[in-house]
This record gives structure tokens, sequence and C-alpha cells, in this order.
């Protein structure tokens, strides 16, 4: 069994929150991964997995320092934003991805053509080249994209030809940090695709799972 920290040190949306992640939960339980909700950062390592779902306190520089011994004993970390900026949530974001060579842009992702009824903010992409069992397309509501810039960094999700920035930047929407160790610090554009809207849309479902399945 997967054991999996949803971090509230940091003041993220919660798993617990009936109204946007009660599915969450449920596909959690029906495929073998433990949640729990962790209020404690010196438990973090006692987990598999860890998740800052939308963090609204920037991560200060022990907290960097924490993180990186965490994917360094090969622990995946996963953080999540929203699009725009919102909340300054890419800058906080930053704080950490940045120590792994990637980076939440403060733009929007649009995509006229691959959409979810005819809404150009709602992404379809079938773009996805980890995590990728059972995945064919997903949906990405409100996202940024993220941006490689270190070494070990590859992407994880990417729009399709017609998706565009607003800010120019590639339209790559999530990306991963590989230690030697097998650890991986993963950044997913936008923190609603596994909302109670969007996980039962095309494969969001599984490619939650294979996120959070160690």
């Amino acid at each position: 069994m997967t054991r999996v920290a949803w971090d509230y040190t940091h003041q993220e949306f919660t798993i617990t929150d009936y109204y946007y992640f009660s599915i969450l939960q449920k596909v959690c339980k029906e495929n073998g991964i433990e949640v729990d909700e962790v209020t404690d950062w010196s438990k973090l390592p006692e987990y598999d997995v860890i998740v800052f779902n939308y963090p609204e306190i920037p991560f200060n520089e022990k907290e960097v320092e924490d993180v990186k011994k965490l994917v360094e004993s090969g622990k995946r970390v996963i953080i999540l934003g929203y699009y725009k900026n919102e909340d300054n949530i890419a800058d906080t974001v930053n704080t950490l991805a940045t120590a792994f060579g990637l980076r939440m842009n403060p733009d929007e992702v649009t995509d006229e053509v691959n959409n979810h009824k005819g809404d150009a903010y709602f992404v379809v992409t079938s773009k996805v080249y980890q995590y990728n069992d059972g995945v064919e397309k997903l949906m990405l509501a409100c996202t940024p994209s993220v941006s490689l810039e270190g070494e070990n960094t590859e992407v994880v999700i990417e729009g399709e030809e017609t998706a565009k920035s607003n800010k120019g930047f590639k339209p790559v929407l999530g990306a991963v940090y590989k230690h030697p160790s097998g650890g991986e610090f993963i950044v997913i554009g936008t923190c609603v695709f596994w909302d109670n809207y969007s996980i039962e849309l095309y494969n969001n479902k599984e490619f939650a799972v294979n996120l959070l399945k160690k």
C-alpha cells in the first residue's frame, strides 16, 4: 500500500474537503492508496508520496532543504498550482519548484480546438508522456504552463499543437525532476484536474492514481 501525505502546513486545499475531493478520496481507497492529511512537517518522511495541493504559504530555505532530502531519499513529491498567478500561487510554488529546475509561469494556457465542451480554458491533451498507464487524454482546467530550467527535468504533460500560452511560453502543463535515487519532484499546472468536477472526465482518474501510487 502506498502512503500519501497530503500536506496542510502551507494552507493547501485539503483532500478532506468533501465538496471538492470526495471522489478522489474514494478513488484512493479503491486503489490501495492511504492518504493522511498532515499538519506536522516533521512527519513527511514517514510517507512514500507528499502532495502540496495549492500551497498558499511560501516555502522557507529550511523547508526547501528538507524537501530536497525527501526526494534524494527516493520520495515522490507533487506540487500543484493554478493559472494567472492567482493568489500569487505561481510565486509560492516557485519558492520550492525552482530548487529542482522547474518553474510555474504566471500565464494561462488555452486551446480553442482541443478542449472540453467548447471551453478553451478546459484544455484537453493526449500528450501525456509519463504516469500514463491507461491514459489516453487528460483535461486540465485553468492551467498555467511549466518551464524546465534545470538538469534531470522532463516533460510529463504537454498541450496539443493548438494550445497557447498568453505569455508565449511553451504549453508544458506538467514536468518532473528525477533524482538518481528514484526520487521525483513533480509540478502539475492545475490543482483542479482531480477535483470532483474533473476527475471523472477523460482519463483524469487514471492519471491521478498513477501519480499517487508509488
